[in-house]
């Protein structure tokens, strides 16, 4: 879950991204555990000597990234989205 570390995800935008991951068991069902979620994978990134770039999620262009990659909107995808996005950054 590492791959999360540093990411954010604007208030308003948590529901649309739920919604989105509707069928993922392990998304968060609040933003609260969301953010507990990223709190933790930034701790377990610097655990391991990485201290990824912060970057910031938007909802629309990961949900166009699925479907263009013809993959189901989850928190597998989503680590992928953001390894990608942080690649084309680096």
């Amino acid at each position: 879950m590492r791959d999360l570390g540093e990411v954010s995800l604007p208030s308003e935008d948590f529901d649309a991204m739920a919604a989105l991951c509707r069928l993922d068991q392990d998304f968060p069902p609040t933003i609260e555990a969301w953010r507990a979620m990223i709190s933790e994978a930034t701790r377990e990134a610097h655990r391991r000597g990485h201290y990824p770039a912060p970057l910031q999620i938007d909802v629309r262009k990961f949900s166009a990234w699925c479907a263009h990659v013809q993959v189901l909107p989850c928190l597998d995808s989503l680590r992928a989205f953001v390894i990608i996005r942080r690649r084309e950054v680096a």
